[in-house]
């Protein structure tokens, strides 16, 4: 009985700190400021520092120092973290690659696969931690990662100063074109291939963390999808999927 009534508490009680963690960084940190590391540890109710006790994220950490000391690269000290020492994998297409596992940084450091969202998020804490120019791009049910600033020159034909990579082929380097050309047939929204500010690439992970309940637990679905439109109310897939949800809640008797 007593295991029971633990499961039917852990809902209410797990909402509330969303909602908390929501509130510290609407209002006491601003949306400008969230922080990528701070708000992976807040999504599985951990506290904002829990990544100080996380032994795999320290190692790595310090693996990316080492590799950046002998390089001078931190592209190629990232893409060794990601893929060499921390040995990423994609965990495949379908429900797979959008399942908690695979989209929580901290479970994609234990089981080592990951879709793009989890990959994404672990690789921007990385920069976020150490400083050097990373973006989370969107394109239709994806988003990949830009290392470099873009400052025009590649326009005026000289080399381009970013590089894409691809959270699913290990790094590989697409093109925009070839971006443009594997998703022309999906769903555009007019803010593919901009970079995602914090905040937004937050809400985009809490609306997939939404759809994951869409089915199963309308309540759930809708808490995560409240969190996704306080960070991310540009993204049209919010406020469809919102509807669906509460279309689907029990009537008042």
């Amino acid at each position: 009985m007593a295991c029971k009534r633990l499961r039917h508490l852990f809902w209410p009680v797990f909402s509330l700190a969303l909602l908390a963690a929501l509130a510290f960084a609407l209002w006491s940190g601003q949306k400008e400021n969230v922080s990528y590391r701070a708000m992976a540890c807040a999504f599985e109710e951990r506290t904002p520092a829990c990544l100080d006790s996380v032994a795999e994220w320290n190692r790595g950490l310090a693996f990316f120092d080492s590799a950046y000391a002998v390089s001078g690269d931190a592209l190629q000290s990232l893409k060794a973290l990601l893929w060499n020492f921390w040995n990423i994998e994609f965990t495949g297409a379908g429900e797979a690659a959008v399942a908690h596992d695979a989209i929580l940084p901290l479970r994609v450091l234990e089981t080592k696969k990951s879709g793009c969202m989890g990959l994404s998020w672990l690789a921007m804490m990385v920069a976020e931690s150490r400083g050097f120019p990373l973006n989370a791009i969107l394109l239709p049910g994806h988003v990949f990662l830009r290392y470099g600033k873009d400052d025009g020159r590649a326009q005026a034909g000289f080399a381009p100063k970013t590089v894409n990579l691809e959270p699913n082929r290990r790094g590989h380097s697409y093109t925009d074109e070839e971006y443009r050309e594997k998703y022309k047939d999906g769903n555009w929204t007019g803010l593919e291939f901009r970079p995602l500010s914090p905040a937004q690439f937050v809400g985009l992970a809490a609306f997939d963390m939404g759809n994951l309940y869409l089915d199963s637990d309308v309540k759930r679905a809708l808490t995560w999808y409240r969190m996704a439109e306080e960070f991310f109310p540009e993204y049209p897939g919010i406020s469809v999927n919102q509807e669906i949800a509460k279309a689907r809640l029990p009537a008042a008797p």
